[in-house]
């Protein structure tokens, strides 16, 4: 067979089979300890902007084009004041008692659609910033309104003292000839503010790329009829996540590897830039860092630090390329980066065939690899035709020889890399690396406490599911230590089943699987060296979040039967964990048949107030989301009502989204005092605490 019929076998099987590894699998309750050992690769500058540019460019099937900027000349923002005069002096002092952000970190505050300070409300709606007199809550009223242009929308927001920062998405359309892009010359048309952008839609010779961009808008809001805007800091890419620590406000962005930056002209070099009130500034090579690993893509990753209260003091911007950013975790001192790593690298293919299948296998299946190995084709044929050598030999071998080959296999393709960066006073540094096996579920999935960063993922096994059998995922907790090191772990928790929700509270770990019944296992780390399983309930559904009630009691939040189910934990005795009280939101009516909460997956929009014995979630049986009003106590969960925006329209669904009236569905809860806002596209509508009868409602347009 000569390279040529070797080179056609490989591309028709590449479609077919994806390795060999994955026809590998083992039964659930057949688990072997695997002691995976994962590299550690060099964090490095780039010598120059043509090194970091033939970086990018290496990234299979990316265009030859790259933009040279990739910041859009954005209008600013207008501002529209209420015509009632100085609203500063209609407000009152403000309240001290009000809710905040529910957050996972103690004094890491984190971006929302609404913040109070307990007077005013900051609401994005409606692709607008409404500045709200919340209290008393009988005058409540807008105070003025932040409006973006066409190609900006607001994401989120911080609050601290009289200063704000707003969060915006930004997009510019341009279309780039082909035959001018290959000449050398570019003859662009960009999507302005009156550009509708089917107008730019591109035609059989041109290319269509959309620029994006992230905007930090910081504002003076100290008078709140006339907020002024004081810093606009404009940073490449799709937002991903912020905090807010003290002053400093961190933001990521996320550039993907096939995105626009490969349009420029000619021999033109890519730099990559932010922008600060206009002013183009550029990233220096010294601030630009890549792991030099194999499976690493070219996505971007980066973070720019802003002091919310000086706007004298530098705006700090770094760039990592480190793989494709999935999961963000903060800490009060260190931003933690997961990159999840499904590498099909011949390298290390053919690597773990040589240790763990050839032993295994007749020497025909040896010298055949080895004939594979010196043809001329390209890495993914040697990979395709290596898998199709070796699935010949694999169905000879009993089921346990299976298992334990692939066992040791799945772990190095299914793994997630988390990178420490440190971040101080708003510098930030790379720090560390370390790689543990599986995914992370959530934010929740990373905890960082006395020094250790505890973390929870599951084997899903999906890869290795075949003609011949699939693997059972299964859960693990990792314990590592500053520098990102393994130092002690379980693994193999509930075989079978996935991670659906888990909290770290100090040396305790509470982690939800499901399948068909719902675990909810009690996990102690106060040894980081040796974690273990104190306890396990068994009960009917699952929850999706967990949240802290008292030292001695979680709430969860998950569903059964497809309905919403509310259910408090006793956990004093760590090793007989009790289901104390639930709640479940059943359907009154055959016309629906699940309930669904933006808590279940969205921890921000879940209150919780202990002292109040208070708990609001927003709730939807027919489409529209409510607030449901619990009273909450270690002797149960009763509902004390159901707050709804009521639509003007005589029929809602005739003015609603598709089917249902979501404008008015309850995006969030929060209280000031003794009064309960709840907020929607629509409106925001305040009611009294104890009876929950309507005070005021302000209309969102």
């Amino acid at each position: 067979m000569n390279n040529m019929q070797m080179k056609m076998i490989g591309v028709g099987l590449a479609v077919v089979l994806l390795g060999t590894v994955v026809y590998f699998s083992f039964e659930s309750q057949y688990q072997t300890p695997v002691n995976v050992k994962y590299p550690t690769y060099e964090v490095l500058n780039f010598d120059s902007y043509d090194e970091f540019n033939s970086f990018l460019e290496s990234s299979g099937g990316s265009s030859s084009y790259r933009t040279s900027l990739g910041l859009e000349d954005s209008m600013m923002p207008t501002f529209n004041a209420a015509d009632d005069g100085d609203m500063a002096e209609k407000a009152s002092s403000g309240s001290s008692d009000y809710s905040g952000t529910n957050i996972q970190e103690l004094g890491v505050d984190e971006p929302d659609i609404v913040k109070t300070d307990g007077t005013y409300l900051y609401v994005i709606s409606n692709s607008k910033l409404y500045i709200i007199l919340a209290y008393p809550a009988e005058e409540a009223e807008i105070v003025s309104t932040i409006t973006f242009n066409e190609s900006e929308y607001p994401v989120n927001l911080f609050v601290y003292g009289d200063n704000i920062a707003v969060i915006t998405q930004s997009y510019l359309y341009r279309t780039y000839l082909l035959e001018d892009v290959k000449g050398g010359a570019v003859d662009e048309s960009t999507s302005g503010e009156d550009d509708e952008i089917d107008s730019i839609a591109p035609s059989d010779d041109s290319i269509w790329a959309d620029t994006t961009s992230t905007h930090v808008h910081i504002y003076d809001v100290s008078s709140k009829d006339d907020p002024v805007e004081i810093r606009d800091i404009q940073m490449q890419g799709y937002y991903s996540n912020a905090r807010m620590i003290g002053t400093y406000v961190y933001v990521i962005t996320v550039y993907y590897e096939y995105g626009p930056i490969y349009y420029v002209t000619g021999d033109e070099t890519y730099v990559p830039q932010y922008r600060v009130n206009g002013v183009v500034k550029e990233i220096g090579l010294p601030d630009i860092y890549y792991v030099d690993s194999p499976d690493t893509s070219k996505t971007q990753t980066h973070i720019v630090s802003v002091n919310i209260e000086d706007e004298t003091e530098d705006v700090n911007a770094e760039m990592f390329l480190l793989g494709e950013t999935s999961t963000v975790y903060v800490s009060s001192d260190a931003i933690y980066i997961t990159c999840v790593s499904y590498n099909y690298d011949y390298t290390l293919l053919y690597d773990l065939i040589q240790e763990y299948v050839l032993p295994e296998l007749p020497s025909d299946a040896s010298n055949e690899l080895e004939v594979v190995d010196t043809l001329s084709l390209e890495d993914y044929q040697k990979n395709t035709v290596s898998e199709w050598v070796l699935q010949k030999y694999i169905d000879d071998l009993d089921e346990d020889q299976k298992q334990v080959i692939a066992q040791q296999i799945i772990t190095q393709y299914e793994k997630t890399s988390i990178h420490k960066i440190s971040i101080e006073q708003g510098s930030i540094a790379y720090d560390a690396q370390g790689t543990v096996p599986g995914t992370v579920n959530n934010q929740f999935s990373l905890s960082e406490h006395d020094g250790y960063l505890r973390v929870a993922t599951t084997v899903h096994g999906w890869m290795m599911s075949s003609y011949l059998s699939s693997v059972d995922s299964y859960n693990n907790v990792y314990v590592l230590d500053g520098s990102l090191e393994t130092i002690g772990m379980i693994e193999n928790i509930a075989v079978g089943e996935t991670i659906y929700s888990v909290r770290f509270m100090d040396s305790i770990c509470y982690l939800v699987t499901f399948e068909q019944i719902d675990p909810f296992f009690v996990i102690d780390i106060s040894d980081p060296e040796d974690p273990m399983i104190l306890g396990e309930l068994k009960i009917p559904g699952y929850s999706t979040y967990l949240h802290p009630y008292d030292d001695t009691h979680i709430i969860g939040i998950g569903k059964e039967d497809n309905d919403v189910k509310v259910t408090l934990f006793e956990v004093e005795d760590v090793s007989n964990p009790r289901e104390v009280a639930t709640y479940q939101v059943k359907q009154e009516t055959d016309e629906y048949y699940w309930s669904y909460s933006t808590a279940l997956y969205e921890h921000k929009a879940f209150l919780f107030d202990e002292e109040k014995q208070l708990l609001i979630i927003p709730i939807s049986v027919d489409y529209k989301e409510s607030a449901y009003v619990f009273d909450i106590s270690n002797d149960g969960i009763m509902l004390k009502g159901v707050i709804t925006h009521e639509s003007d329209s005589p029929d809602p669904k005739e003015d609603s989204y598709w089917i249902g009236d979501y404008g008015h569905s309850v995006k969030r809860s929060l209280y000031i005092d003794d009064v309960i806002y709840t907020v929607s596209d629509s409106m925001v509508q305040m009611n009294d605490m104890q009876d929950l009868s309507e005070i005021n409602q302000i209309v969102l347009s």
